[in-house]
């Protein structure tokens, strides 16, 4: 595990808290914010209806409840997370739908607008990869003269089939090209991965991770499917259940997925997290704490870490 630099305190795996930590020389915390966006397949550019399984309220902090300006969140968001966690230092992540969809006077003066709060120290953007052309990047890049710019990219499958049954109204040709521009730009990219679609295999799921390895990814997000409530995916899932992953099948199919990515990858997540008032199902009996440490607990009595099925 020597080659595992933010892999400490028990872990098996890169940690981005580790890395933030390196990073900054303290803890460093993300505040999300809600900048009013909306996304293309919601607002009939591309579709309607949003992506399958998409609820913007099963994720949004309470601080964000009213959609308040960018300031009043972020000292909203700032006051609770120092309360929780004691952390001076703090990255404005605009969280919420797709956060590079709007004309880019617009974008940039929301970003500098939060850049501008003394103890932000980084800016984190979730997107989608059919709203990134060039001037994005070319702000994002300008910001990561000064500031720690993370761009987020909801890749969730390498499937066109399993990107249609979401509704994401883009293909996989877009992702990889997104991806790639943003690399030339020399922004460090997280990409999102959902596992447990019903259009995929295991095999299909597991192979996904050598892909990952071939991109152009520092961080990476992998989340199993939730069924959220007042989604399409609610009521799909009411007249045709699928099954999901139980607890014990996702907590060693991720140890597994782990085991195979290239070492220098940095998770920012490994499950996800939905409040139970938004969540029908998988209902487990658990939390996102607990998760992460039987996780640990997991792969060293199976002698898993992060790469270790590359060695061989």
């Amino acid at each position: 595990m020597n080659s595992l630099p933010y892999a400490r305190r028990g872990f098996h795996y890169n940690t981005y808290s580790c890395y933030l930590e390196d990073r900054f020389g303290e803890r460093v915390q993300r505040v999300s914010l809600d900048g009013a966006f909306t996304c293309p397949n919601r607002d009939g550019t591309r579709g309607n209806g949003g992506c399958i399984y998409c609820n913007n309220l099963s994720f949004s902090p309470p601080y964000s409840a009213g959609k308040p300006g960018i300031p009043e969140q972020l000292e909203a968001g700032i006051r609770f997370l120092k309360e929780r966690f004691g952390s001076q230092k703090f990255i404005a992540y605009f969280q919420s739908y797709s956060n590079t969809y709007a004309p880019l006077k617009k974008l940039e003066a929301l970003y500098r607008q939060a850049l501008d709060h003394p103890e932000i120290v980084g800016l984190a953007v979730s997107t989608r990869p059919d709203c990134l052309d060039n001037g994005v990047l070319e702000i994002l890049k300008d910001i990561n003269k000064d500031y720690d710019v993370n761009l987020e990219i909801g890749i969730e499958s390498f499937s066109d089939t399993s990107l249609h049954w979401m509704n994401r109204c883009h293909d996989l040709a877009c992702t990889l090209d997104a991806l790639e521009r943003a690399a030339i730009f020399g922004i460090d990219v997280s990409g999102h991965m959902i596992l447990g679609l019903p259009t995929e295999t295991r095999k299909q799921m597991l192979e996904s991770a050598e892909k990952l390895n071939a991109l152009p990814l520092k961080f990476l997000k992998l989340h199993h499917l939730q069924i959220i409530r007042d989604t399409p995916l609610a009521q799909h899932y009411a007249e045709k259940p699928f099954p999901l992953f139980t607890y014990e099948e996702y907590l060693a199919f991720v140890a597994e997925f782990i085991a195979l990515l290239r070492p220098e990858f940095i998770l920012q997540r490994v499950l996800s997290s939905s409040p139970d008032s938004c969540l029908i199902a998988p209902l487990w009996q658990h939390t996102t704490t607990a998760f992460v440490m039987d996780l640990q607990k997991y792969m060293r009595e199976n002698k898993l870490y992060q790469g270790i099925c590359r060695e061989f």
